[in-house]
């Protein structure tokens, strides 16, 4: 096992994204503490966005294309938010326990929200990752690290599996937005 760093995480993304290996057997590579530190680093990538685009940076729409491409960073950020719910639902009931969120996914997509001011939108980011680290390191010493849920789009997921899915979304949210620099209106 050895440390994730942004370049390795990316290169496990693309094997996991070409069919080289699932996320499952991907994550059970890793200690949960490596992934923790894996999921703190591109949550880290995002935040340090939200807080160095301007307004304007961040509400930039791309031109009209497929699929969620036509993303502002907003919204693209408003959705990692937002799925964290849906990952954290999960892991919950890994360990035994329930609990309600006012605010769930629906599909691949979902909750997607231009209409976020850029304070609220870094301290949402900032609360949410806050949230699912504490989640992480307040998992009691003999969780099952075996144990797995269905996660309808990606296979059965353990808690390891459930905490490298949020860092393979990150990344390829953080690629969606790191496009918008190429864009004549990102420079304006």
């Amino acid at each position: 096992m050895s440390e994730l760093s942004f370049d390795s995480l990316q290169a496990l993304r693309a094997r996991v994204t070409r069919g080289e290996m699932t996320i499952e057997s991907a994550a059970t590579a890793h200690s949960l503490g490596e992934l923790r530190a894996g999921l703190a680093l591109t949550r880290g990538r995002l935040q340090a966005l939200a807080e160095s685009w301007t307004p304007a940076q961040l509400h930039i729409q791309p031109p009209a294309g497929e699929g969620e491409d036509h993303w502002s960073a907003t919204e693209a950020l408003t959705h990692v938010i937002a799925t964290q719910n849906w990952y954290l639902l999960h892991m919950n009931r890994l360990i035994g326990r329930r609990e309600h969120f006012d605010l769930m996914v629906r599909g691949l997509g979902d909750q997607a929200r231009p209409d976020v001011p850029k304070v609220a939108l870094e301290a949402d980011l900032h609360a949410a990752t806050a949230r699912l680290l504490s989640f992480i390191d307040a998992l009691p010493p003999d969780a099952d690290l075996s144990a797995q849920r269905d996660s309808t789009f990606f296979g059965d997921l353990s808690l390891r599996g459930w905490v490298l899915l949020a860092i393979i979304h990150d990344l390829d949210h953080l690629a969606q937005i790191e496009r918008l620099r190429a864009l004549p209106a990102f420079g304006a």
